[in-house]
């Protein structure tokens, strides 16, 4: 399910889409989803942060929750009322900083991006590799700051359960194989 249908959400969908995973998505505007819905586009017109509107969505059998809407406190809501409906879920939430992130990660998000945050590291990837810095070297740095910033993040959160920004490679996420004789 994908929560907000602007910029953000469709660039998720997009992506979705390249990986071949169907998604539903609701926005709050009816007439970008009637012209989404022209184009063919799973998009519902609906205020998510009800749990209504959660439920008819089949929020029990979703494989996870993309919180992309630009307004803070209907994230917020959202955030906490899905958690609530689906302590296993998986919650992925926009979040406008640091101090966001962290409040997100209080009311139950799984993960948390900070817009601001994520921003500021591609800027600075873009500017190094432009001026000569090997790339390898700058995503490394990238990484750094990244979890340095997620510590910060940890700071401001000390008691929320807060999933590491480091992906799992796929060879880590597969069980390991073992030696029959």
């Amino acid at each position: 399910i994908i929560a907000g249908f602007g910029r953000v959400g469709e660039t998720v969908a997009a992506l979705m889409e390249a990986h071949a995973i169907r998604y539903v998505a609701i926005d709050d505007d009816p007439d970008r989803v009637a012209e989404l819905r022209r184009r063919g586009k799973p998009v519902y017109w609906g205020d998510i942060t009800r749990i209504e509107m959660l439920r008819r969505l089949h929020l029990d059998s979703a494989r996870a929750l993309v919180v992309t809407m630009n307004d803070r406190r209907a994230a917020d809501r959202l955030v906490k009322a899905a958690r609530g409906e689906r302590a296993d879920l998986l919650i992925v939430a926009r979040a406008r900083d640091a101090v966001h992130a962290a409040h997100l990660y209080r009311v139950g998000a799984t993960d948390a991006v900070p817009e601001t945050i994520e921003a500021s590291l591609q800027l600075s990837e873009a500017v190094l590799v432009d001026i000569g810095v090997p790339m390898g070297p700058v995503i490394v740095s990238i990484h750094e700051q990244r979890a340095a910033f997620q510590a910060e993040i940890r700071a401001l959160a000390p008691h929320a359960r807060i999933r590491v920004f480091g992906r799992r490679r796929l060879r880590d996420a597969r069980p390991a194989k073992t030696e029959t004789r």
